[in-house]
């Protein structure tokens, strides 16, 4: 009973959503019968494959715009009957797999997995017709990494907390970022199951035998450091682990039971705004060893093992404040101090050097007009940041920010405006971080806005799937996504754009400057920051240059890259 109602609880989602399903399906039967003749429809079927192996998938849902959904049979195979003719979006999910398609009934189609969100690929467009072939839909498995901790003491090795990171491209820029997290069972295994194919690094986090406040312990703490994949504590060496499409890989660990020393902080902070403390490895990166506040007398308290450390502060509010010492323990207690200062927040001057449109739109004028963030250039990506905000000092905008450190910055301006420079101190900010130092403001941030973007327009030559030299009537729409790599420093994301039915496209509101634009059959993760990054596609595509307020063309080949790079 107790597994049949684990069984239940895992797969309700699933089960609600068929009850919706055959609501919907049932709604949309009878409309269909109801004008089918004045408007008759026709026959939509094929089959669910996965994409390495080209097996038949069962059970996966199938969706056909927010019309009709069904659950593949055990060969995989799909039919809806009497589907009106039109162009509609085709969503398929199933567990395990990468699905495509993003939205049904409103709720929005993802998986949540150890406090990630894997979001699915855009959906696929077919044209519904007469002579409507077979259809046949790919979708990808995902990976896995699992593994077995050992403990030094041969003592069982229940819930150690594994961290999992993975290396990918975000905004145009390579960066390890958190993707995902889970707790060894009582035979010490774990597993982290739904990963897209990639680049990964696994570590531990420190664990006591003898949980709880070090203000309270009594005689030596022992534990488990926290350790990376091998079993190396610094990230430097860490081994890598590189997952394909439905791929396996083995992390396997040895944790050796160590003394874990007092450690007592004087804590000096202009103000009582609380604030949140935390070790961190010679790395910067966050152990999971536990710092309490003891507020009676004013200090901090932890347990950490031998080795080079650093306790950070952030006390968060209107003022951020911050604090950081890097101290080393050597089998002996360790007392020092940290100090929290104010963390200054940067001015931002942004100027509009606007041109009398020709085309009757008009740039933003009040408000800022564009948006800023800031992601760390020495840590893990997402664990700090700031952004632009003018709530303490009326119409002046500046950059608030976290800690000091050293910052990529992410701009994008509001069309039809886009972003002439951004400096900081005649620093380029589209190519170098914004520096800032522990107890110094840096210039003035300053952005200069124009409105005389350009636009490149173009045509794919690729002739559509059936030979012609236009899209098939009937049947599947080829997917394409076209990139406008920038061959110039820019703090913008990457220019995108979309193909209609007949193979063209447009790339609006660019800044001036050579691009290469490409054309691919899949989603690609292009570091356009980095040398590295621009010679992957070189003698790709074709290379163009936007004049200011002109137009670009180009006839474009697809790039058949398998796998999103």
């Amino acid at each position: 009973m107790r597994r049949l109602l684990s069984s239940l609880t895992r797969h309700l989602p699933l089960l609600l959503l068929a009850v919706l399903i055959a609501a919907f399906s049932a709604a949309f039967s009878v409309a269909a019968q109801d004008t089918s003749a004045a408007n008759p429809g026709y026959p939509v079927h094929g089959t669910v494959v996965n994409a390495i192996g080209g097996q038949p998938i069962a059970r996966a849902l199938i969706a056909l715009s927010q019309d009709q959904a069904m659950l593949t049979d055990s060969d995989g195979a799909f039919s809806f009957d009497n589907v009106p003719p039109g162009e509609y979006s085709v969503s398929v999910q199933k567990p395990g797999y990468q699905g495509f398609g993003g939205m049904m009934y409103g709720m929005a189609m993802h998986i949540s997995v150890g406090g990630r969100r894997i979001e699915n690929a855009p959906p696929r467009r077919i044209q519904v017709g007469p002579d409507m072939p077979a259809l046949t839909f790919r979708i990808t498995p995902l990976g896995m990494i699992t593994g077995q901790v050992t403990l030094s003491t041969s003592d069982p090795a229940d819930g150690i907390q594994i961290m999992l990171y993975r290396r990918q491209v975000q905004n145009g820029r390579a960066q390890w970022s958190f993707s995902g997290q889970a707790k060894t069972r009582s035979d010490g295994s774990f597993r982290i199951a739904d990963l897209e194919p990639g680049t990964y690094m696994v570590a531990t986090q420190a664990t006591l035998e003898r949980p709880g406040s070090p203000a309270n312990d009594r005689g030596p703490v022992w534990g488990y450091p926290a350790i990376y994949y091998p079993g190396v504590t610094d990230a430097s060496g860490a081994g890598l682990l590189t997952l394909a499409a439905g791929q396996r890989a083995e992390a396997d660990l040895t944790l050796v039971r160590q003394q874990f020393f007092p450690v007592t902080a004087l804590v000096q902070s202009p103000s009582d705004t609380p604030a949140n403390y935390e070790i961190l490895d010679s790395g910067g990166r966050p152990t999971g060893q536990s710092a309490f506040l003891d507020r009676r007398e004013g200090v901090v308290r932890a347990n950490v093992p031998n080795g080079t450390w650093t306790m950070e502060a952030h006390a968060y509010g209107r003022t951020m404040q911050w604090g950081s010492t890097t101290f080393q323990v050597n089998s002996a207690p360790v007392s020092f101090a940290i100090s929290l200062v104010p963390v200054p927040r940067i001015p931002v001057v942004i100027r509009r050097e606007f041109l009398a449109s020709t085309d009757g739109s008009q740039p933003m004028n009040s408000g800022p007009g564009m948006n800023i963030f800031l992601e760390p250039a020495d840590d893990i990506g997402g664990r700090m940041s700031g952004g632009l905000t003018n709530e303490d000092s009326g119409s002046d905008w500046e950059l608030r920010v976290s800690q000091p450190g050293r910052y990529w910055i992410e701009a994008q301006a509001f069309p039809p405006a886009y972003i002439s420079s951004i400096t900081s101190g005649g620093t380029d900010l589209g190519s170098n971080p914004l520096v800032i130092l522990p107890g110094s403001t840096p210039p003035p941030v300053e952005v200069t806005l124009r409105n005389d973007a350009g636009t490149i327009t173009g045509q794919i030559a690729t002739p559509a799937p059936n030979g012609s030299s236009s899209p098939a009537t009937s049947g599947e729409r080829p997917q394409i996504w076209i990139y406008a790599i920038p061959l110039f420093s820019t703090p913008a994301h990457l220019p995108e754009g979309s193909v209609q039915s007949n193979g063209q496209f447009t790339i609006p509101n660019l800044a001036p400057g050579s691009y290469r634009v490409v054309a691919c059959d899949t989603q690609q993760e292009i570091d356009f920051h980095s040398p590295e990054g621009l010679a992957a596609w070189a003698g790709k595509g074709q290379t163009v240059t936007v004049d200011p307020g002109g137009t670009a063309s180009v006839d474009l080949d697809v790039v058949h890259t398998g796998v999103a790079q």
